[in-house]
């Protein structure tokens, strides 16, 4: 069915395409209608469109005309004989109709566009009451031709407030437009060729321009978007060099990871990331949050649809823009660790000794136990990132582009860690005549990184006792010492290079049928090659002999996409239709292969000819591809921009599901109604300038799960048998019954802005619920697969989005805006596949999955302190804990007890673990089975890794040339959980250093008071039984992220040096952060949406400040 369609579409685009370029004989026959009547009939009828002054054409009309086979010059001659009307034949098939007595009295009107900065381009100058208009060029230079002093002429740009001025006697008009908070008619794109004013939007969508963009010094999307919209949980990774980050829009709304990022549409090219994109490139960025403006996009929409649109050319001269910036970083938060002091005292405690009792490690004389290495210092280093962007955009009426490019060079905190990338972009649209468009978009990215291991470089430091030697006398570097790894000799020499290629080339042609009707016709293709190199050096071997290994991967993955759509727009009156139909079809394919051995016979030459032993079981190829198919259709209805309506619909195939599941439905609508505007709202004009109330309901879907995940795979070279290569099904189980994930999404929502737009509040309220959720469980290993994709249950999410925006000062020379926005999620596992709770790990920390419960309940042993002596294991017969009186000198014994106060006379019961009894010094657990052994039955949901809210203020501050931005964003509430240092504390392995706050505040002896158990004890299983709330930590911190100062020359000082504008500034990036977490910062991703909150041990966060210069030619 869609085959036949696209191929239905591609026929017709050609059929119009050559009608568009052939030479039009023109047939009419028309009687008694007006002027303008018929000139509608030519345009139908031919390729040519006119330009005219509506009340020079509407009292005009014709007798009978009737006209075969004529050209436009017959036509035009026949039709304005008996008028006082004549005619230009401009290029592009552009009539221009003129009245006789106007054309000598015809004023020409020249000028300059500015803003607050210097000359605008692109600017819109129309005259009023007329289609006559042109587009300032790149100068921000007009020149138009008016009729008569009387004319006003309307100046417009999106972000600035239209001024309109009446020409009077003047030659020569210089205007200078004022930004605006927000401009009601700025238009929003909504995707598939389709875009709508600001203010008749019906769904939630949130809008980031260029020029919000433009006031930090952005790397990527994570940092051009992170606090700019409410609901769109933008968590920055900026540690590690190329790093990005993750995005959440409206909360986490499935068990896959990928499931809950968005979908990327960038100039209409569907995208699972958009991490080549240059953020300088980017013009707007609309992100659809409710479901109704997502369903277009049907079954990648389920966590909403960020649309990024790039810049194109405006005609003019060329416009030549070059910037350079040089950033510096450290860390953000250097943690304590133990020197050599530190560490004689924890060997003692660790024996079972007293902190000041004397033992070989205590002897002052000896260098290696006195010797002190400041792991942290020795492993990092200042890091520098330089950026330089070059770009070039320009063109005429009829053809325009734009072009850029920028390289970065990032060096890392810890040493040997880097990334180097290069990004480029070429934009062109060609109006090839008035109906036929063409437009292309070309990029390219390289990137080349070494990737840094940071459990054997970052966290090794900590690890690792600070008095073990980093070089040997000789000057070289060690390497295993005491089962510690030396975390330089890891960071210097083992190489883990990954080099990325990537291009993608779209081609798009346009066709406008008539003036309501447009044929969109496009293709896209994808490439990426990423190739990954790996060794270490016998030196960072721990087998013994020692043995060097590495491995060698490469891919060659290819994505195409087509699609094809009508859109239509009809005015009638005061009502307006909109609609959108069209077919898609893409694939994507993925082909790998790795190598992998030991034993090479030279440790500087990385290829895997110079293995002597190849491991077969970790090389090989595999391959998979995915594709789509998929209708959809939108309209609008919009009556005087009071009452409108939105509905869509979208049909989408998918390849990973079973043949009878394949197809999926998907829908939405939505409404506003703008209540300002009824005759009962006129007593609020005086402060509400706009009031509009939007309900939205619809469905969206998601497939994004492995591919082939409903079918049995075998594989080759992975079992032998007597060393031959045998066949063997997958440790995954094909489930055929798989179907699509749903998200069926409702909300309301309300725009209102006050006081001339100087303040804009928004606020929304949604409800969504995924139901046949997609997720990767465990099964029996008897079975003998070990896990399978299933539909595993339901889960809801309920939220409130708030966003202001105000300009408390609007003065000539200065201005002040804020823009603040607050967010709260709150989610709820409404159901489970057979009603069965289980488990999810990462890191030291255990989830608990149930029904009732919520995605991030971390699940493990409520810690309620440490008994104080032996006699402090106490209990009575509902093991409630009693408090020993007249406790002997030992610690063992108590004279009697008492229970709230009161003295206890019953039997004392005692509390074990491990098949121990628990004594003085150990964790007191909380006991939830009420039984005499804390064990697997006594766990519980000990708190969430989801906050309460998350928040951001944006203060903008102008005066005179310099611009002032800042950002403030907030996380508060959710928990942490600090897997570095529950394995600081895991005392099970004798090379592990506990951190000083265990050292020094651990019980010690008999009658001690403290919350962290006996060192002596290493980590038996009363004190280290696992998930516990030792390590679960507050997660909430205030952060003031980004700030930039800059300074821009007067236009008239840079039109000196021939420049268009000059400016430099100063920047910053995670300038100060509040919060108590304890290890190196509370934001990072997580890996696993069951997992969120578990700190691994990330790369450590930076603290940037930088400078930069930007010059416009």
């Amino acid at each position: 069915m869609t085959k036949c369609t696209l191929l239905l579409i591609v026929i017709s685009s050609f059929q119009v395409f050559s009608k568009g370029y052939g030479q039009d004989k023109i047939n009419i026959n028309l009687h008694n209608v007006s002027i303008k009547k018929a000139l509608a009939e030519v345009e139908k009828a031919s390729s040519y469109r006119f330009v005219y002054n509506d009340d020079a054409l509407n009292s005009k009309l014709i007798g009978k005309i009737d006209l075969s086979n004529a050209t436009i010059v017959e036509v035009m001659d026949m039709l304005l004989s008996q008028t006082d009307l004549t005619y230009k034949l401009n290029g592009n098939n552009l009539v221009i109709i003129t009245d006789k007595k106007q054309q000598t009295a015809a004023i020409s009107i020249s000028g300059v566009v500015s803003d607050a900065k210097g000359p605008l381009p692109g600017v819109s100058v129309k005259l009023k009451g007329t289609q006559v208009g042109v587009l300032t060029d790149g100068n921000g230079k007009y020149l138009i031709n008016v009729p008569d002093n009387n004319a006003t002429l309307v100046f417009s740009s999106v972000g600035y407030v239209s001024t309109e001025i009446v020409v009077g006697d003047r030659k020569s008009i210089n205007v200078t437009l004022k930004e605006s908070a927000t401009d009601l008619s700025e238009v929003v794109v909504t995707g598939y060729g389709q875009s709508v004013a600001k203010r008749d939007l019906t769904g939630a969508i949130s809008t980031v321009t260029a020029k919000q963009i433009e006031e930090r010094h952005p790397i990527n999307l994570i940092d051009a978007l992170q606090s700019q919209a409410s609901g769109v949980l933008v968590i920055n990774d900026s540690g590690e060099p190329g790093a990005t980050g993750s995005i959440q829009i409206r909360g986490g709304s499935t068990f896959s990871s990928a499931g809950n990022s968005p979908l990327f549409v960038i100039d209409g090219i569907l995208s699972q990331s958009a991490d080549n994109v240059n953020p300088n490139d980017i013009q707007s960025i609309e992100v659809l949050k409710d479901a109704a403006s997502a369903a277009i996009y049907g079954s990648q929409a389920a966590n909403g649809v960020i649309l990024i649109t790039t810049k194109r050319g405006k005609p003019g001269k060329p416009l030549i823009n070059a910037q350079y910036a040089r950033i510096f970083g450290v860390m953000a938060h250097k943690l304590e660790q133990p020197n050599s002091r530190d560490l004689r005292i924890e060997r003692n405690l660790y024996n079972g000794a007293s902190p000041d009792k004397p033992t070989t490690t205590n002897d002052s004389l000896n260098v290696v136990f006195n010797s002190d290495n400041d792991n942290q210092d020795v492993i990092t280093q200042t890091a520098k990132r330089d950026i330089l962007d070059f770009g070039v955009s320009g063109g005429e009426k009829s053809v325009q582009y734009y072009s850029s490019i920028r390289y970065i060079n990032d060096l890392g905190l810890i040493v040997n860690s880097y990334a180097k990338t290069l990004q480029a972009r070429f934009n062109l649209d060609y109006q090839v005549s008035p109906r036929f468009k063409y437009s292309n978009r070309l990029s390219f990215g390289y990137n080349t990184n070494n990737n840094i291991n940071e459990g054997n470089t970052i966290n090794q430091a900590f690890q690792r006792p600070s008095n073990l030697a980093l070089y040997y006398p000789d000057g070289t570097l060690t390497g295993y010492i005491s089962g510690r790894r030396n975390q330089l000799s890891v960071a210097l020499l083992e190489i883990n290079q990954t080099n990325t290629y990537t291009g993608d080339l779209f081609n798009q042609i346009d066709y406008t049928i008539t003036k309501d009707l447009r044929l969109t016709n496009n293709f896209d293709f994808g490439l990426s090659t990423p190739h990954n190199v790996f060794f270490d050096p016998k030196l960072l071997s721990s087998a013994s002999p020692l043995v060097n290994s590495g491995r060698e991967s490469f891919a060659v993955n290819t994505n195409w996409a087509y699609q094809g759509f009508l859109n239509w727009a009809k005015t009638f009156g005061n009502h307006s239709i909109t609609a959108v139909a069209g077919v898609s079809a893409e694939k994507t394919q993925n082909n790998n292969f790795k190598i992998a051995g030991s034993n090479s016979a030279n440790e500087t030459i990385y290829t895997s000819n110079v293995y002597g032993t190849i491991d077969q079981t970790n090389t090989g190829t595999d391959a998979g591809s995915t594709s789509r198919e998929s209708l959809y259709a939108r309209a609008t209805y919009n009556y005087k921009s009071r009452y409108m309506f939105n509905v869509v619909y979208r049909k989408d195939g998918s390849s990973r599901f079973g043949k009878d599941n394949k197809y999926g439905d998907f829908y939405g609508s939505s409404a506003a109604w703008r209540f300002t505007d009824e005759p009962f709202m006129g007593w609020a004009k005086k402060f509400l300038n706009d009031a509009k109330l939007r309900v939205n309901y619809g469905e969206v879907g998601n497939d994004r799960i492995p591919s082939n995940s409903n079918l049995l795979i075998y594989t080759f070279g992975s079992s032998f048998y007597n060393a031959v290569n045998g066949v063997v099904l997958s440790n995954q189980f094909g489930n055929s019954q798989l179907k699509w994930e749903s998200n069926i999404q409702k909300g309301i929502g309300l725009d209102l802005q006050f006081f001339n737009s100087r303040l804009n509040v928004t606020a929304d309220y949604y409800q969504k619920t995924t139901k046949n959720l997609l997720y990767q469980r465990n099964i029996p290993v008897e079975t003998g697969f070990t896990n399978v994709y299933v539909n595993v249950g339901d889960v809801t999410n309920k939220g409130f989005e708030l966003s202001i925006n105000a300009t408390p000062l609007a003065l000539k020379n200065f201005n002040w805006n804020i823009g603040a926005n607050l967010t709260i999620e709150r989610n709820r596992i409404k159901s489970l596949y057979n009603h069965q709770p289980f488990l999810a790990t990462s890191g030291g920390a255990t989830y608990l999955v149930q029904e009732g419960g919520k995605i991030g309940d971390f699940y493990g042993y409520k810690g309620l302190g440490v008994y104080q002596y032996d006699a402090s294991n106490a209990y009575d017969g509902n093991w409630n804990r009693l408090t020993p009186v007249g406790v002997s000198a030992d610690g063992k014994t108590a004279q009697n007890y008492t229970l709230n106060g009161q003295t206890y006379s019953g039997t004392v019961h005692h509390m074990y673990a491990g098949g121990a009894l628990l004594l003085g010094g150990d964790m007191i657990f909380d006991n939830v089975k009420k039984d005499s052994v804390i064990d697997a039955n006594d766990r519980q949901v000990l708190g969430n890794a989801q906050p309460s809210f998350y928040a951001s203020i944006i203060n903008t501050i102008n005066y005179k040339q310099f611009t002032l931005s800042f950002t403030l964003n907030t996380t508060w509430g959710g928990q942490i959980y600090d897997s570095p240092r529950q394995t600081l504390d895991n005392l099970a392995t004798s090379g592990i250093v506990a951190d000083n706050n265990t050292t020094y505040n651990s019980w010690k002896k008999q009658g001690d008071i403290t919350d962290i158990p006996y060192m002596g004890r290493k980590n038996s299983t009363a004190n280290f039984p696992g998930t516990q709330t030792r390590f679960l930590e507050n997660s909430s911190f205030i952060r003031l992220s980004y700030a930039k100062l800059t300074y821009n020359l007067p236009a008239n000082l840079a039109s000196r040096y021939k420049l268009k504008n000059i400016g430099a500034y100063v920047y910053g990036a995670n300038l100060l952060t509040w919060t108590n977490y304890t290890w190196y910062d509370p934001e990072f991703s997580s890996s696993s949406a069951l997992t969120p909150g578990n700190d691994n041990g990330r790369y450590p966060r930076r603290r940037e400040v930088g400078f930069g210069i930007n010059v416009n030619f």
